[in-house]
């Protein structure tokens, strides 16, 4: 294995760790919520709050929000699983010497960098009609963020060429 291949490889390793850690940190923050939560509830004394209407309203604005931020939890979840099975199909394509393997890993990348293109041109209009420090604050993550995806994707595209076209001195 040559460095830029092990560079490659670090480069999934560590993108597989952050996506779990991060998962990790989302389940938490969602523990942590519900146990504050049901430990609000319980200290309600007040008869007239415990009882239960008669009949669930099923549009209110509490339950469309947390029907929301189910769906949302849901799909980030989601998503970031199949970063993972798509970081492990990069890492299997470096390790079997299968280039195929890693155009599934370098079309993610780029419509993740459409995404990023995306928001900061939100984050631009967030600058003149709202919060302005906001905004800079979220252009500046995504910019950052879109340096070290546009280097990833060089070495992994650099490793993806390297690997159909082999050299005789491998």
């Amino acid at each position: 294995v040559n460095a830029l291949n092990a560079f490659g490889l670090a480069i999934g390793w560590m993108d597989i760790a952050g996506v779990l850690f991060f998962e990790a940190i989302m389940f938490y923050m969602l523990r942590r919520r519900r146990l504050a939560k049901e430990t609000n509830e319980v200290c309600i004394e007040d008869p007239e709050l415990k009882k239960a209407p008669s009949l669930p309203i099923l549009l209110s604005r509490k339950k469309m929000r947390e029907s929301e931020n189910i769906w949302i939890f849901w799909g980030y979840l989601l998503m970031l699983n199949l970063w993972v099975v798509v970081t492990l199909l990069m890492i299997a394509g470096i390790s079997l010497h299968k280039p195929q393997l890693m155009i599934v890993w370098l079309i993610w990348c780029g419509c993740g960098l459409v995404f990023d293109a995306l928001f900061i041109l939100w984050w631009v209009y967030e600058l003149f009609v709202g919060d302005a420090f906001e905004a800079l604050t979220n252009i500046m993550i995504s910019l950052l963020t879109m340096a070290i995806e546009f280097g990833f994707i060089y070495v992994i595209y650099a490793i993806y060429l390297n690997l159909l076209n082999p050299s005789e001195d491998d």
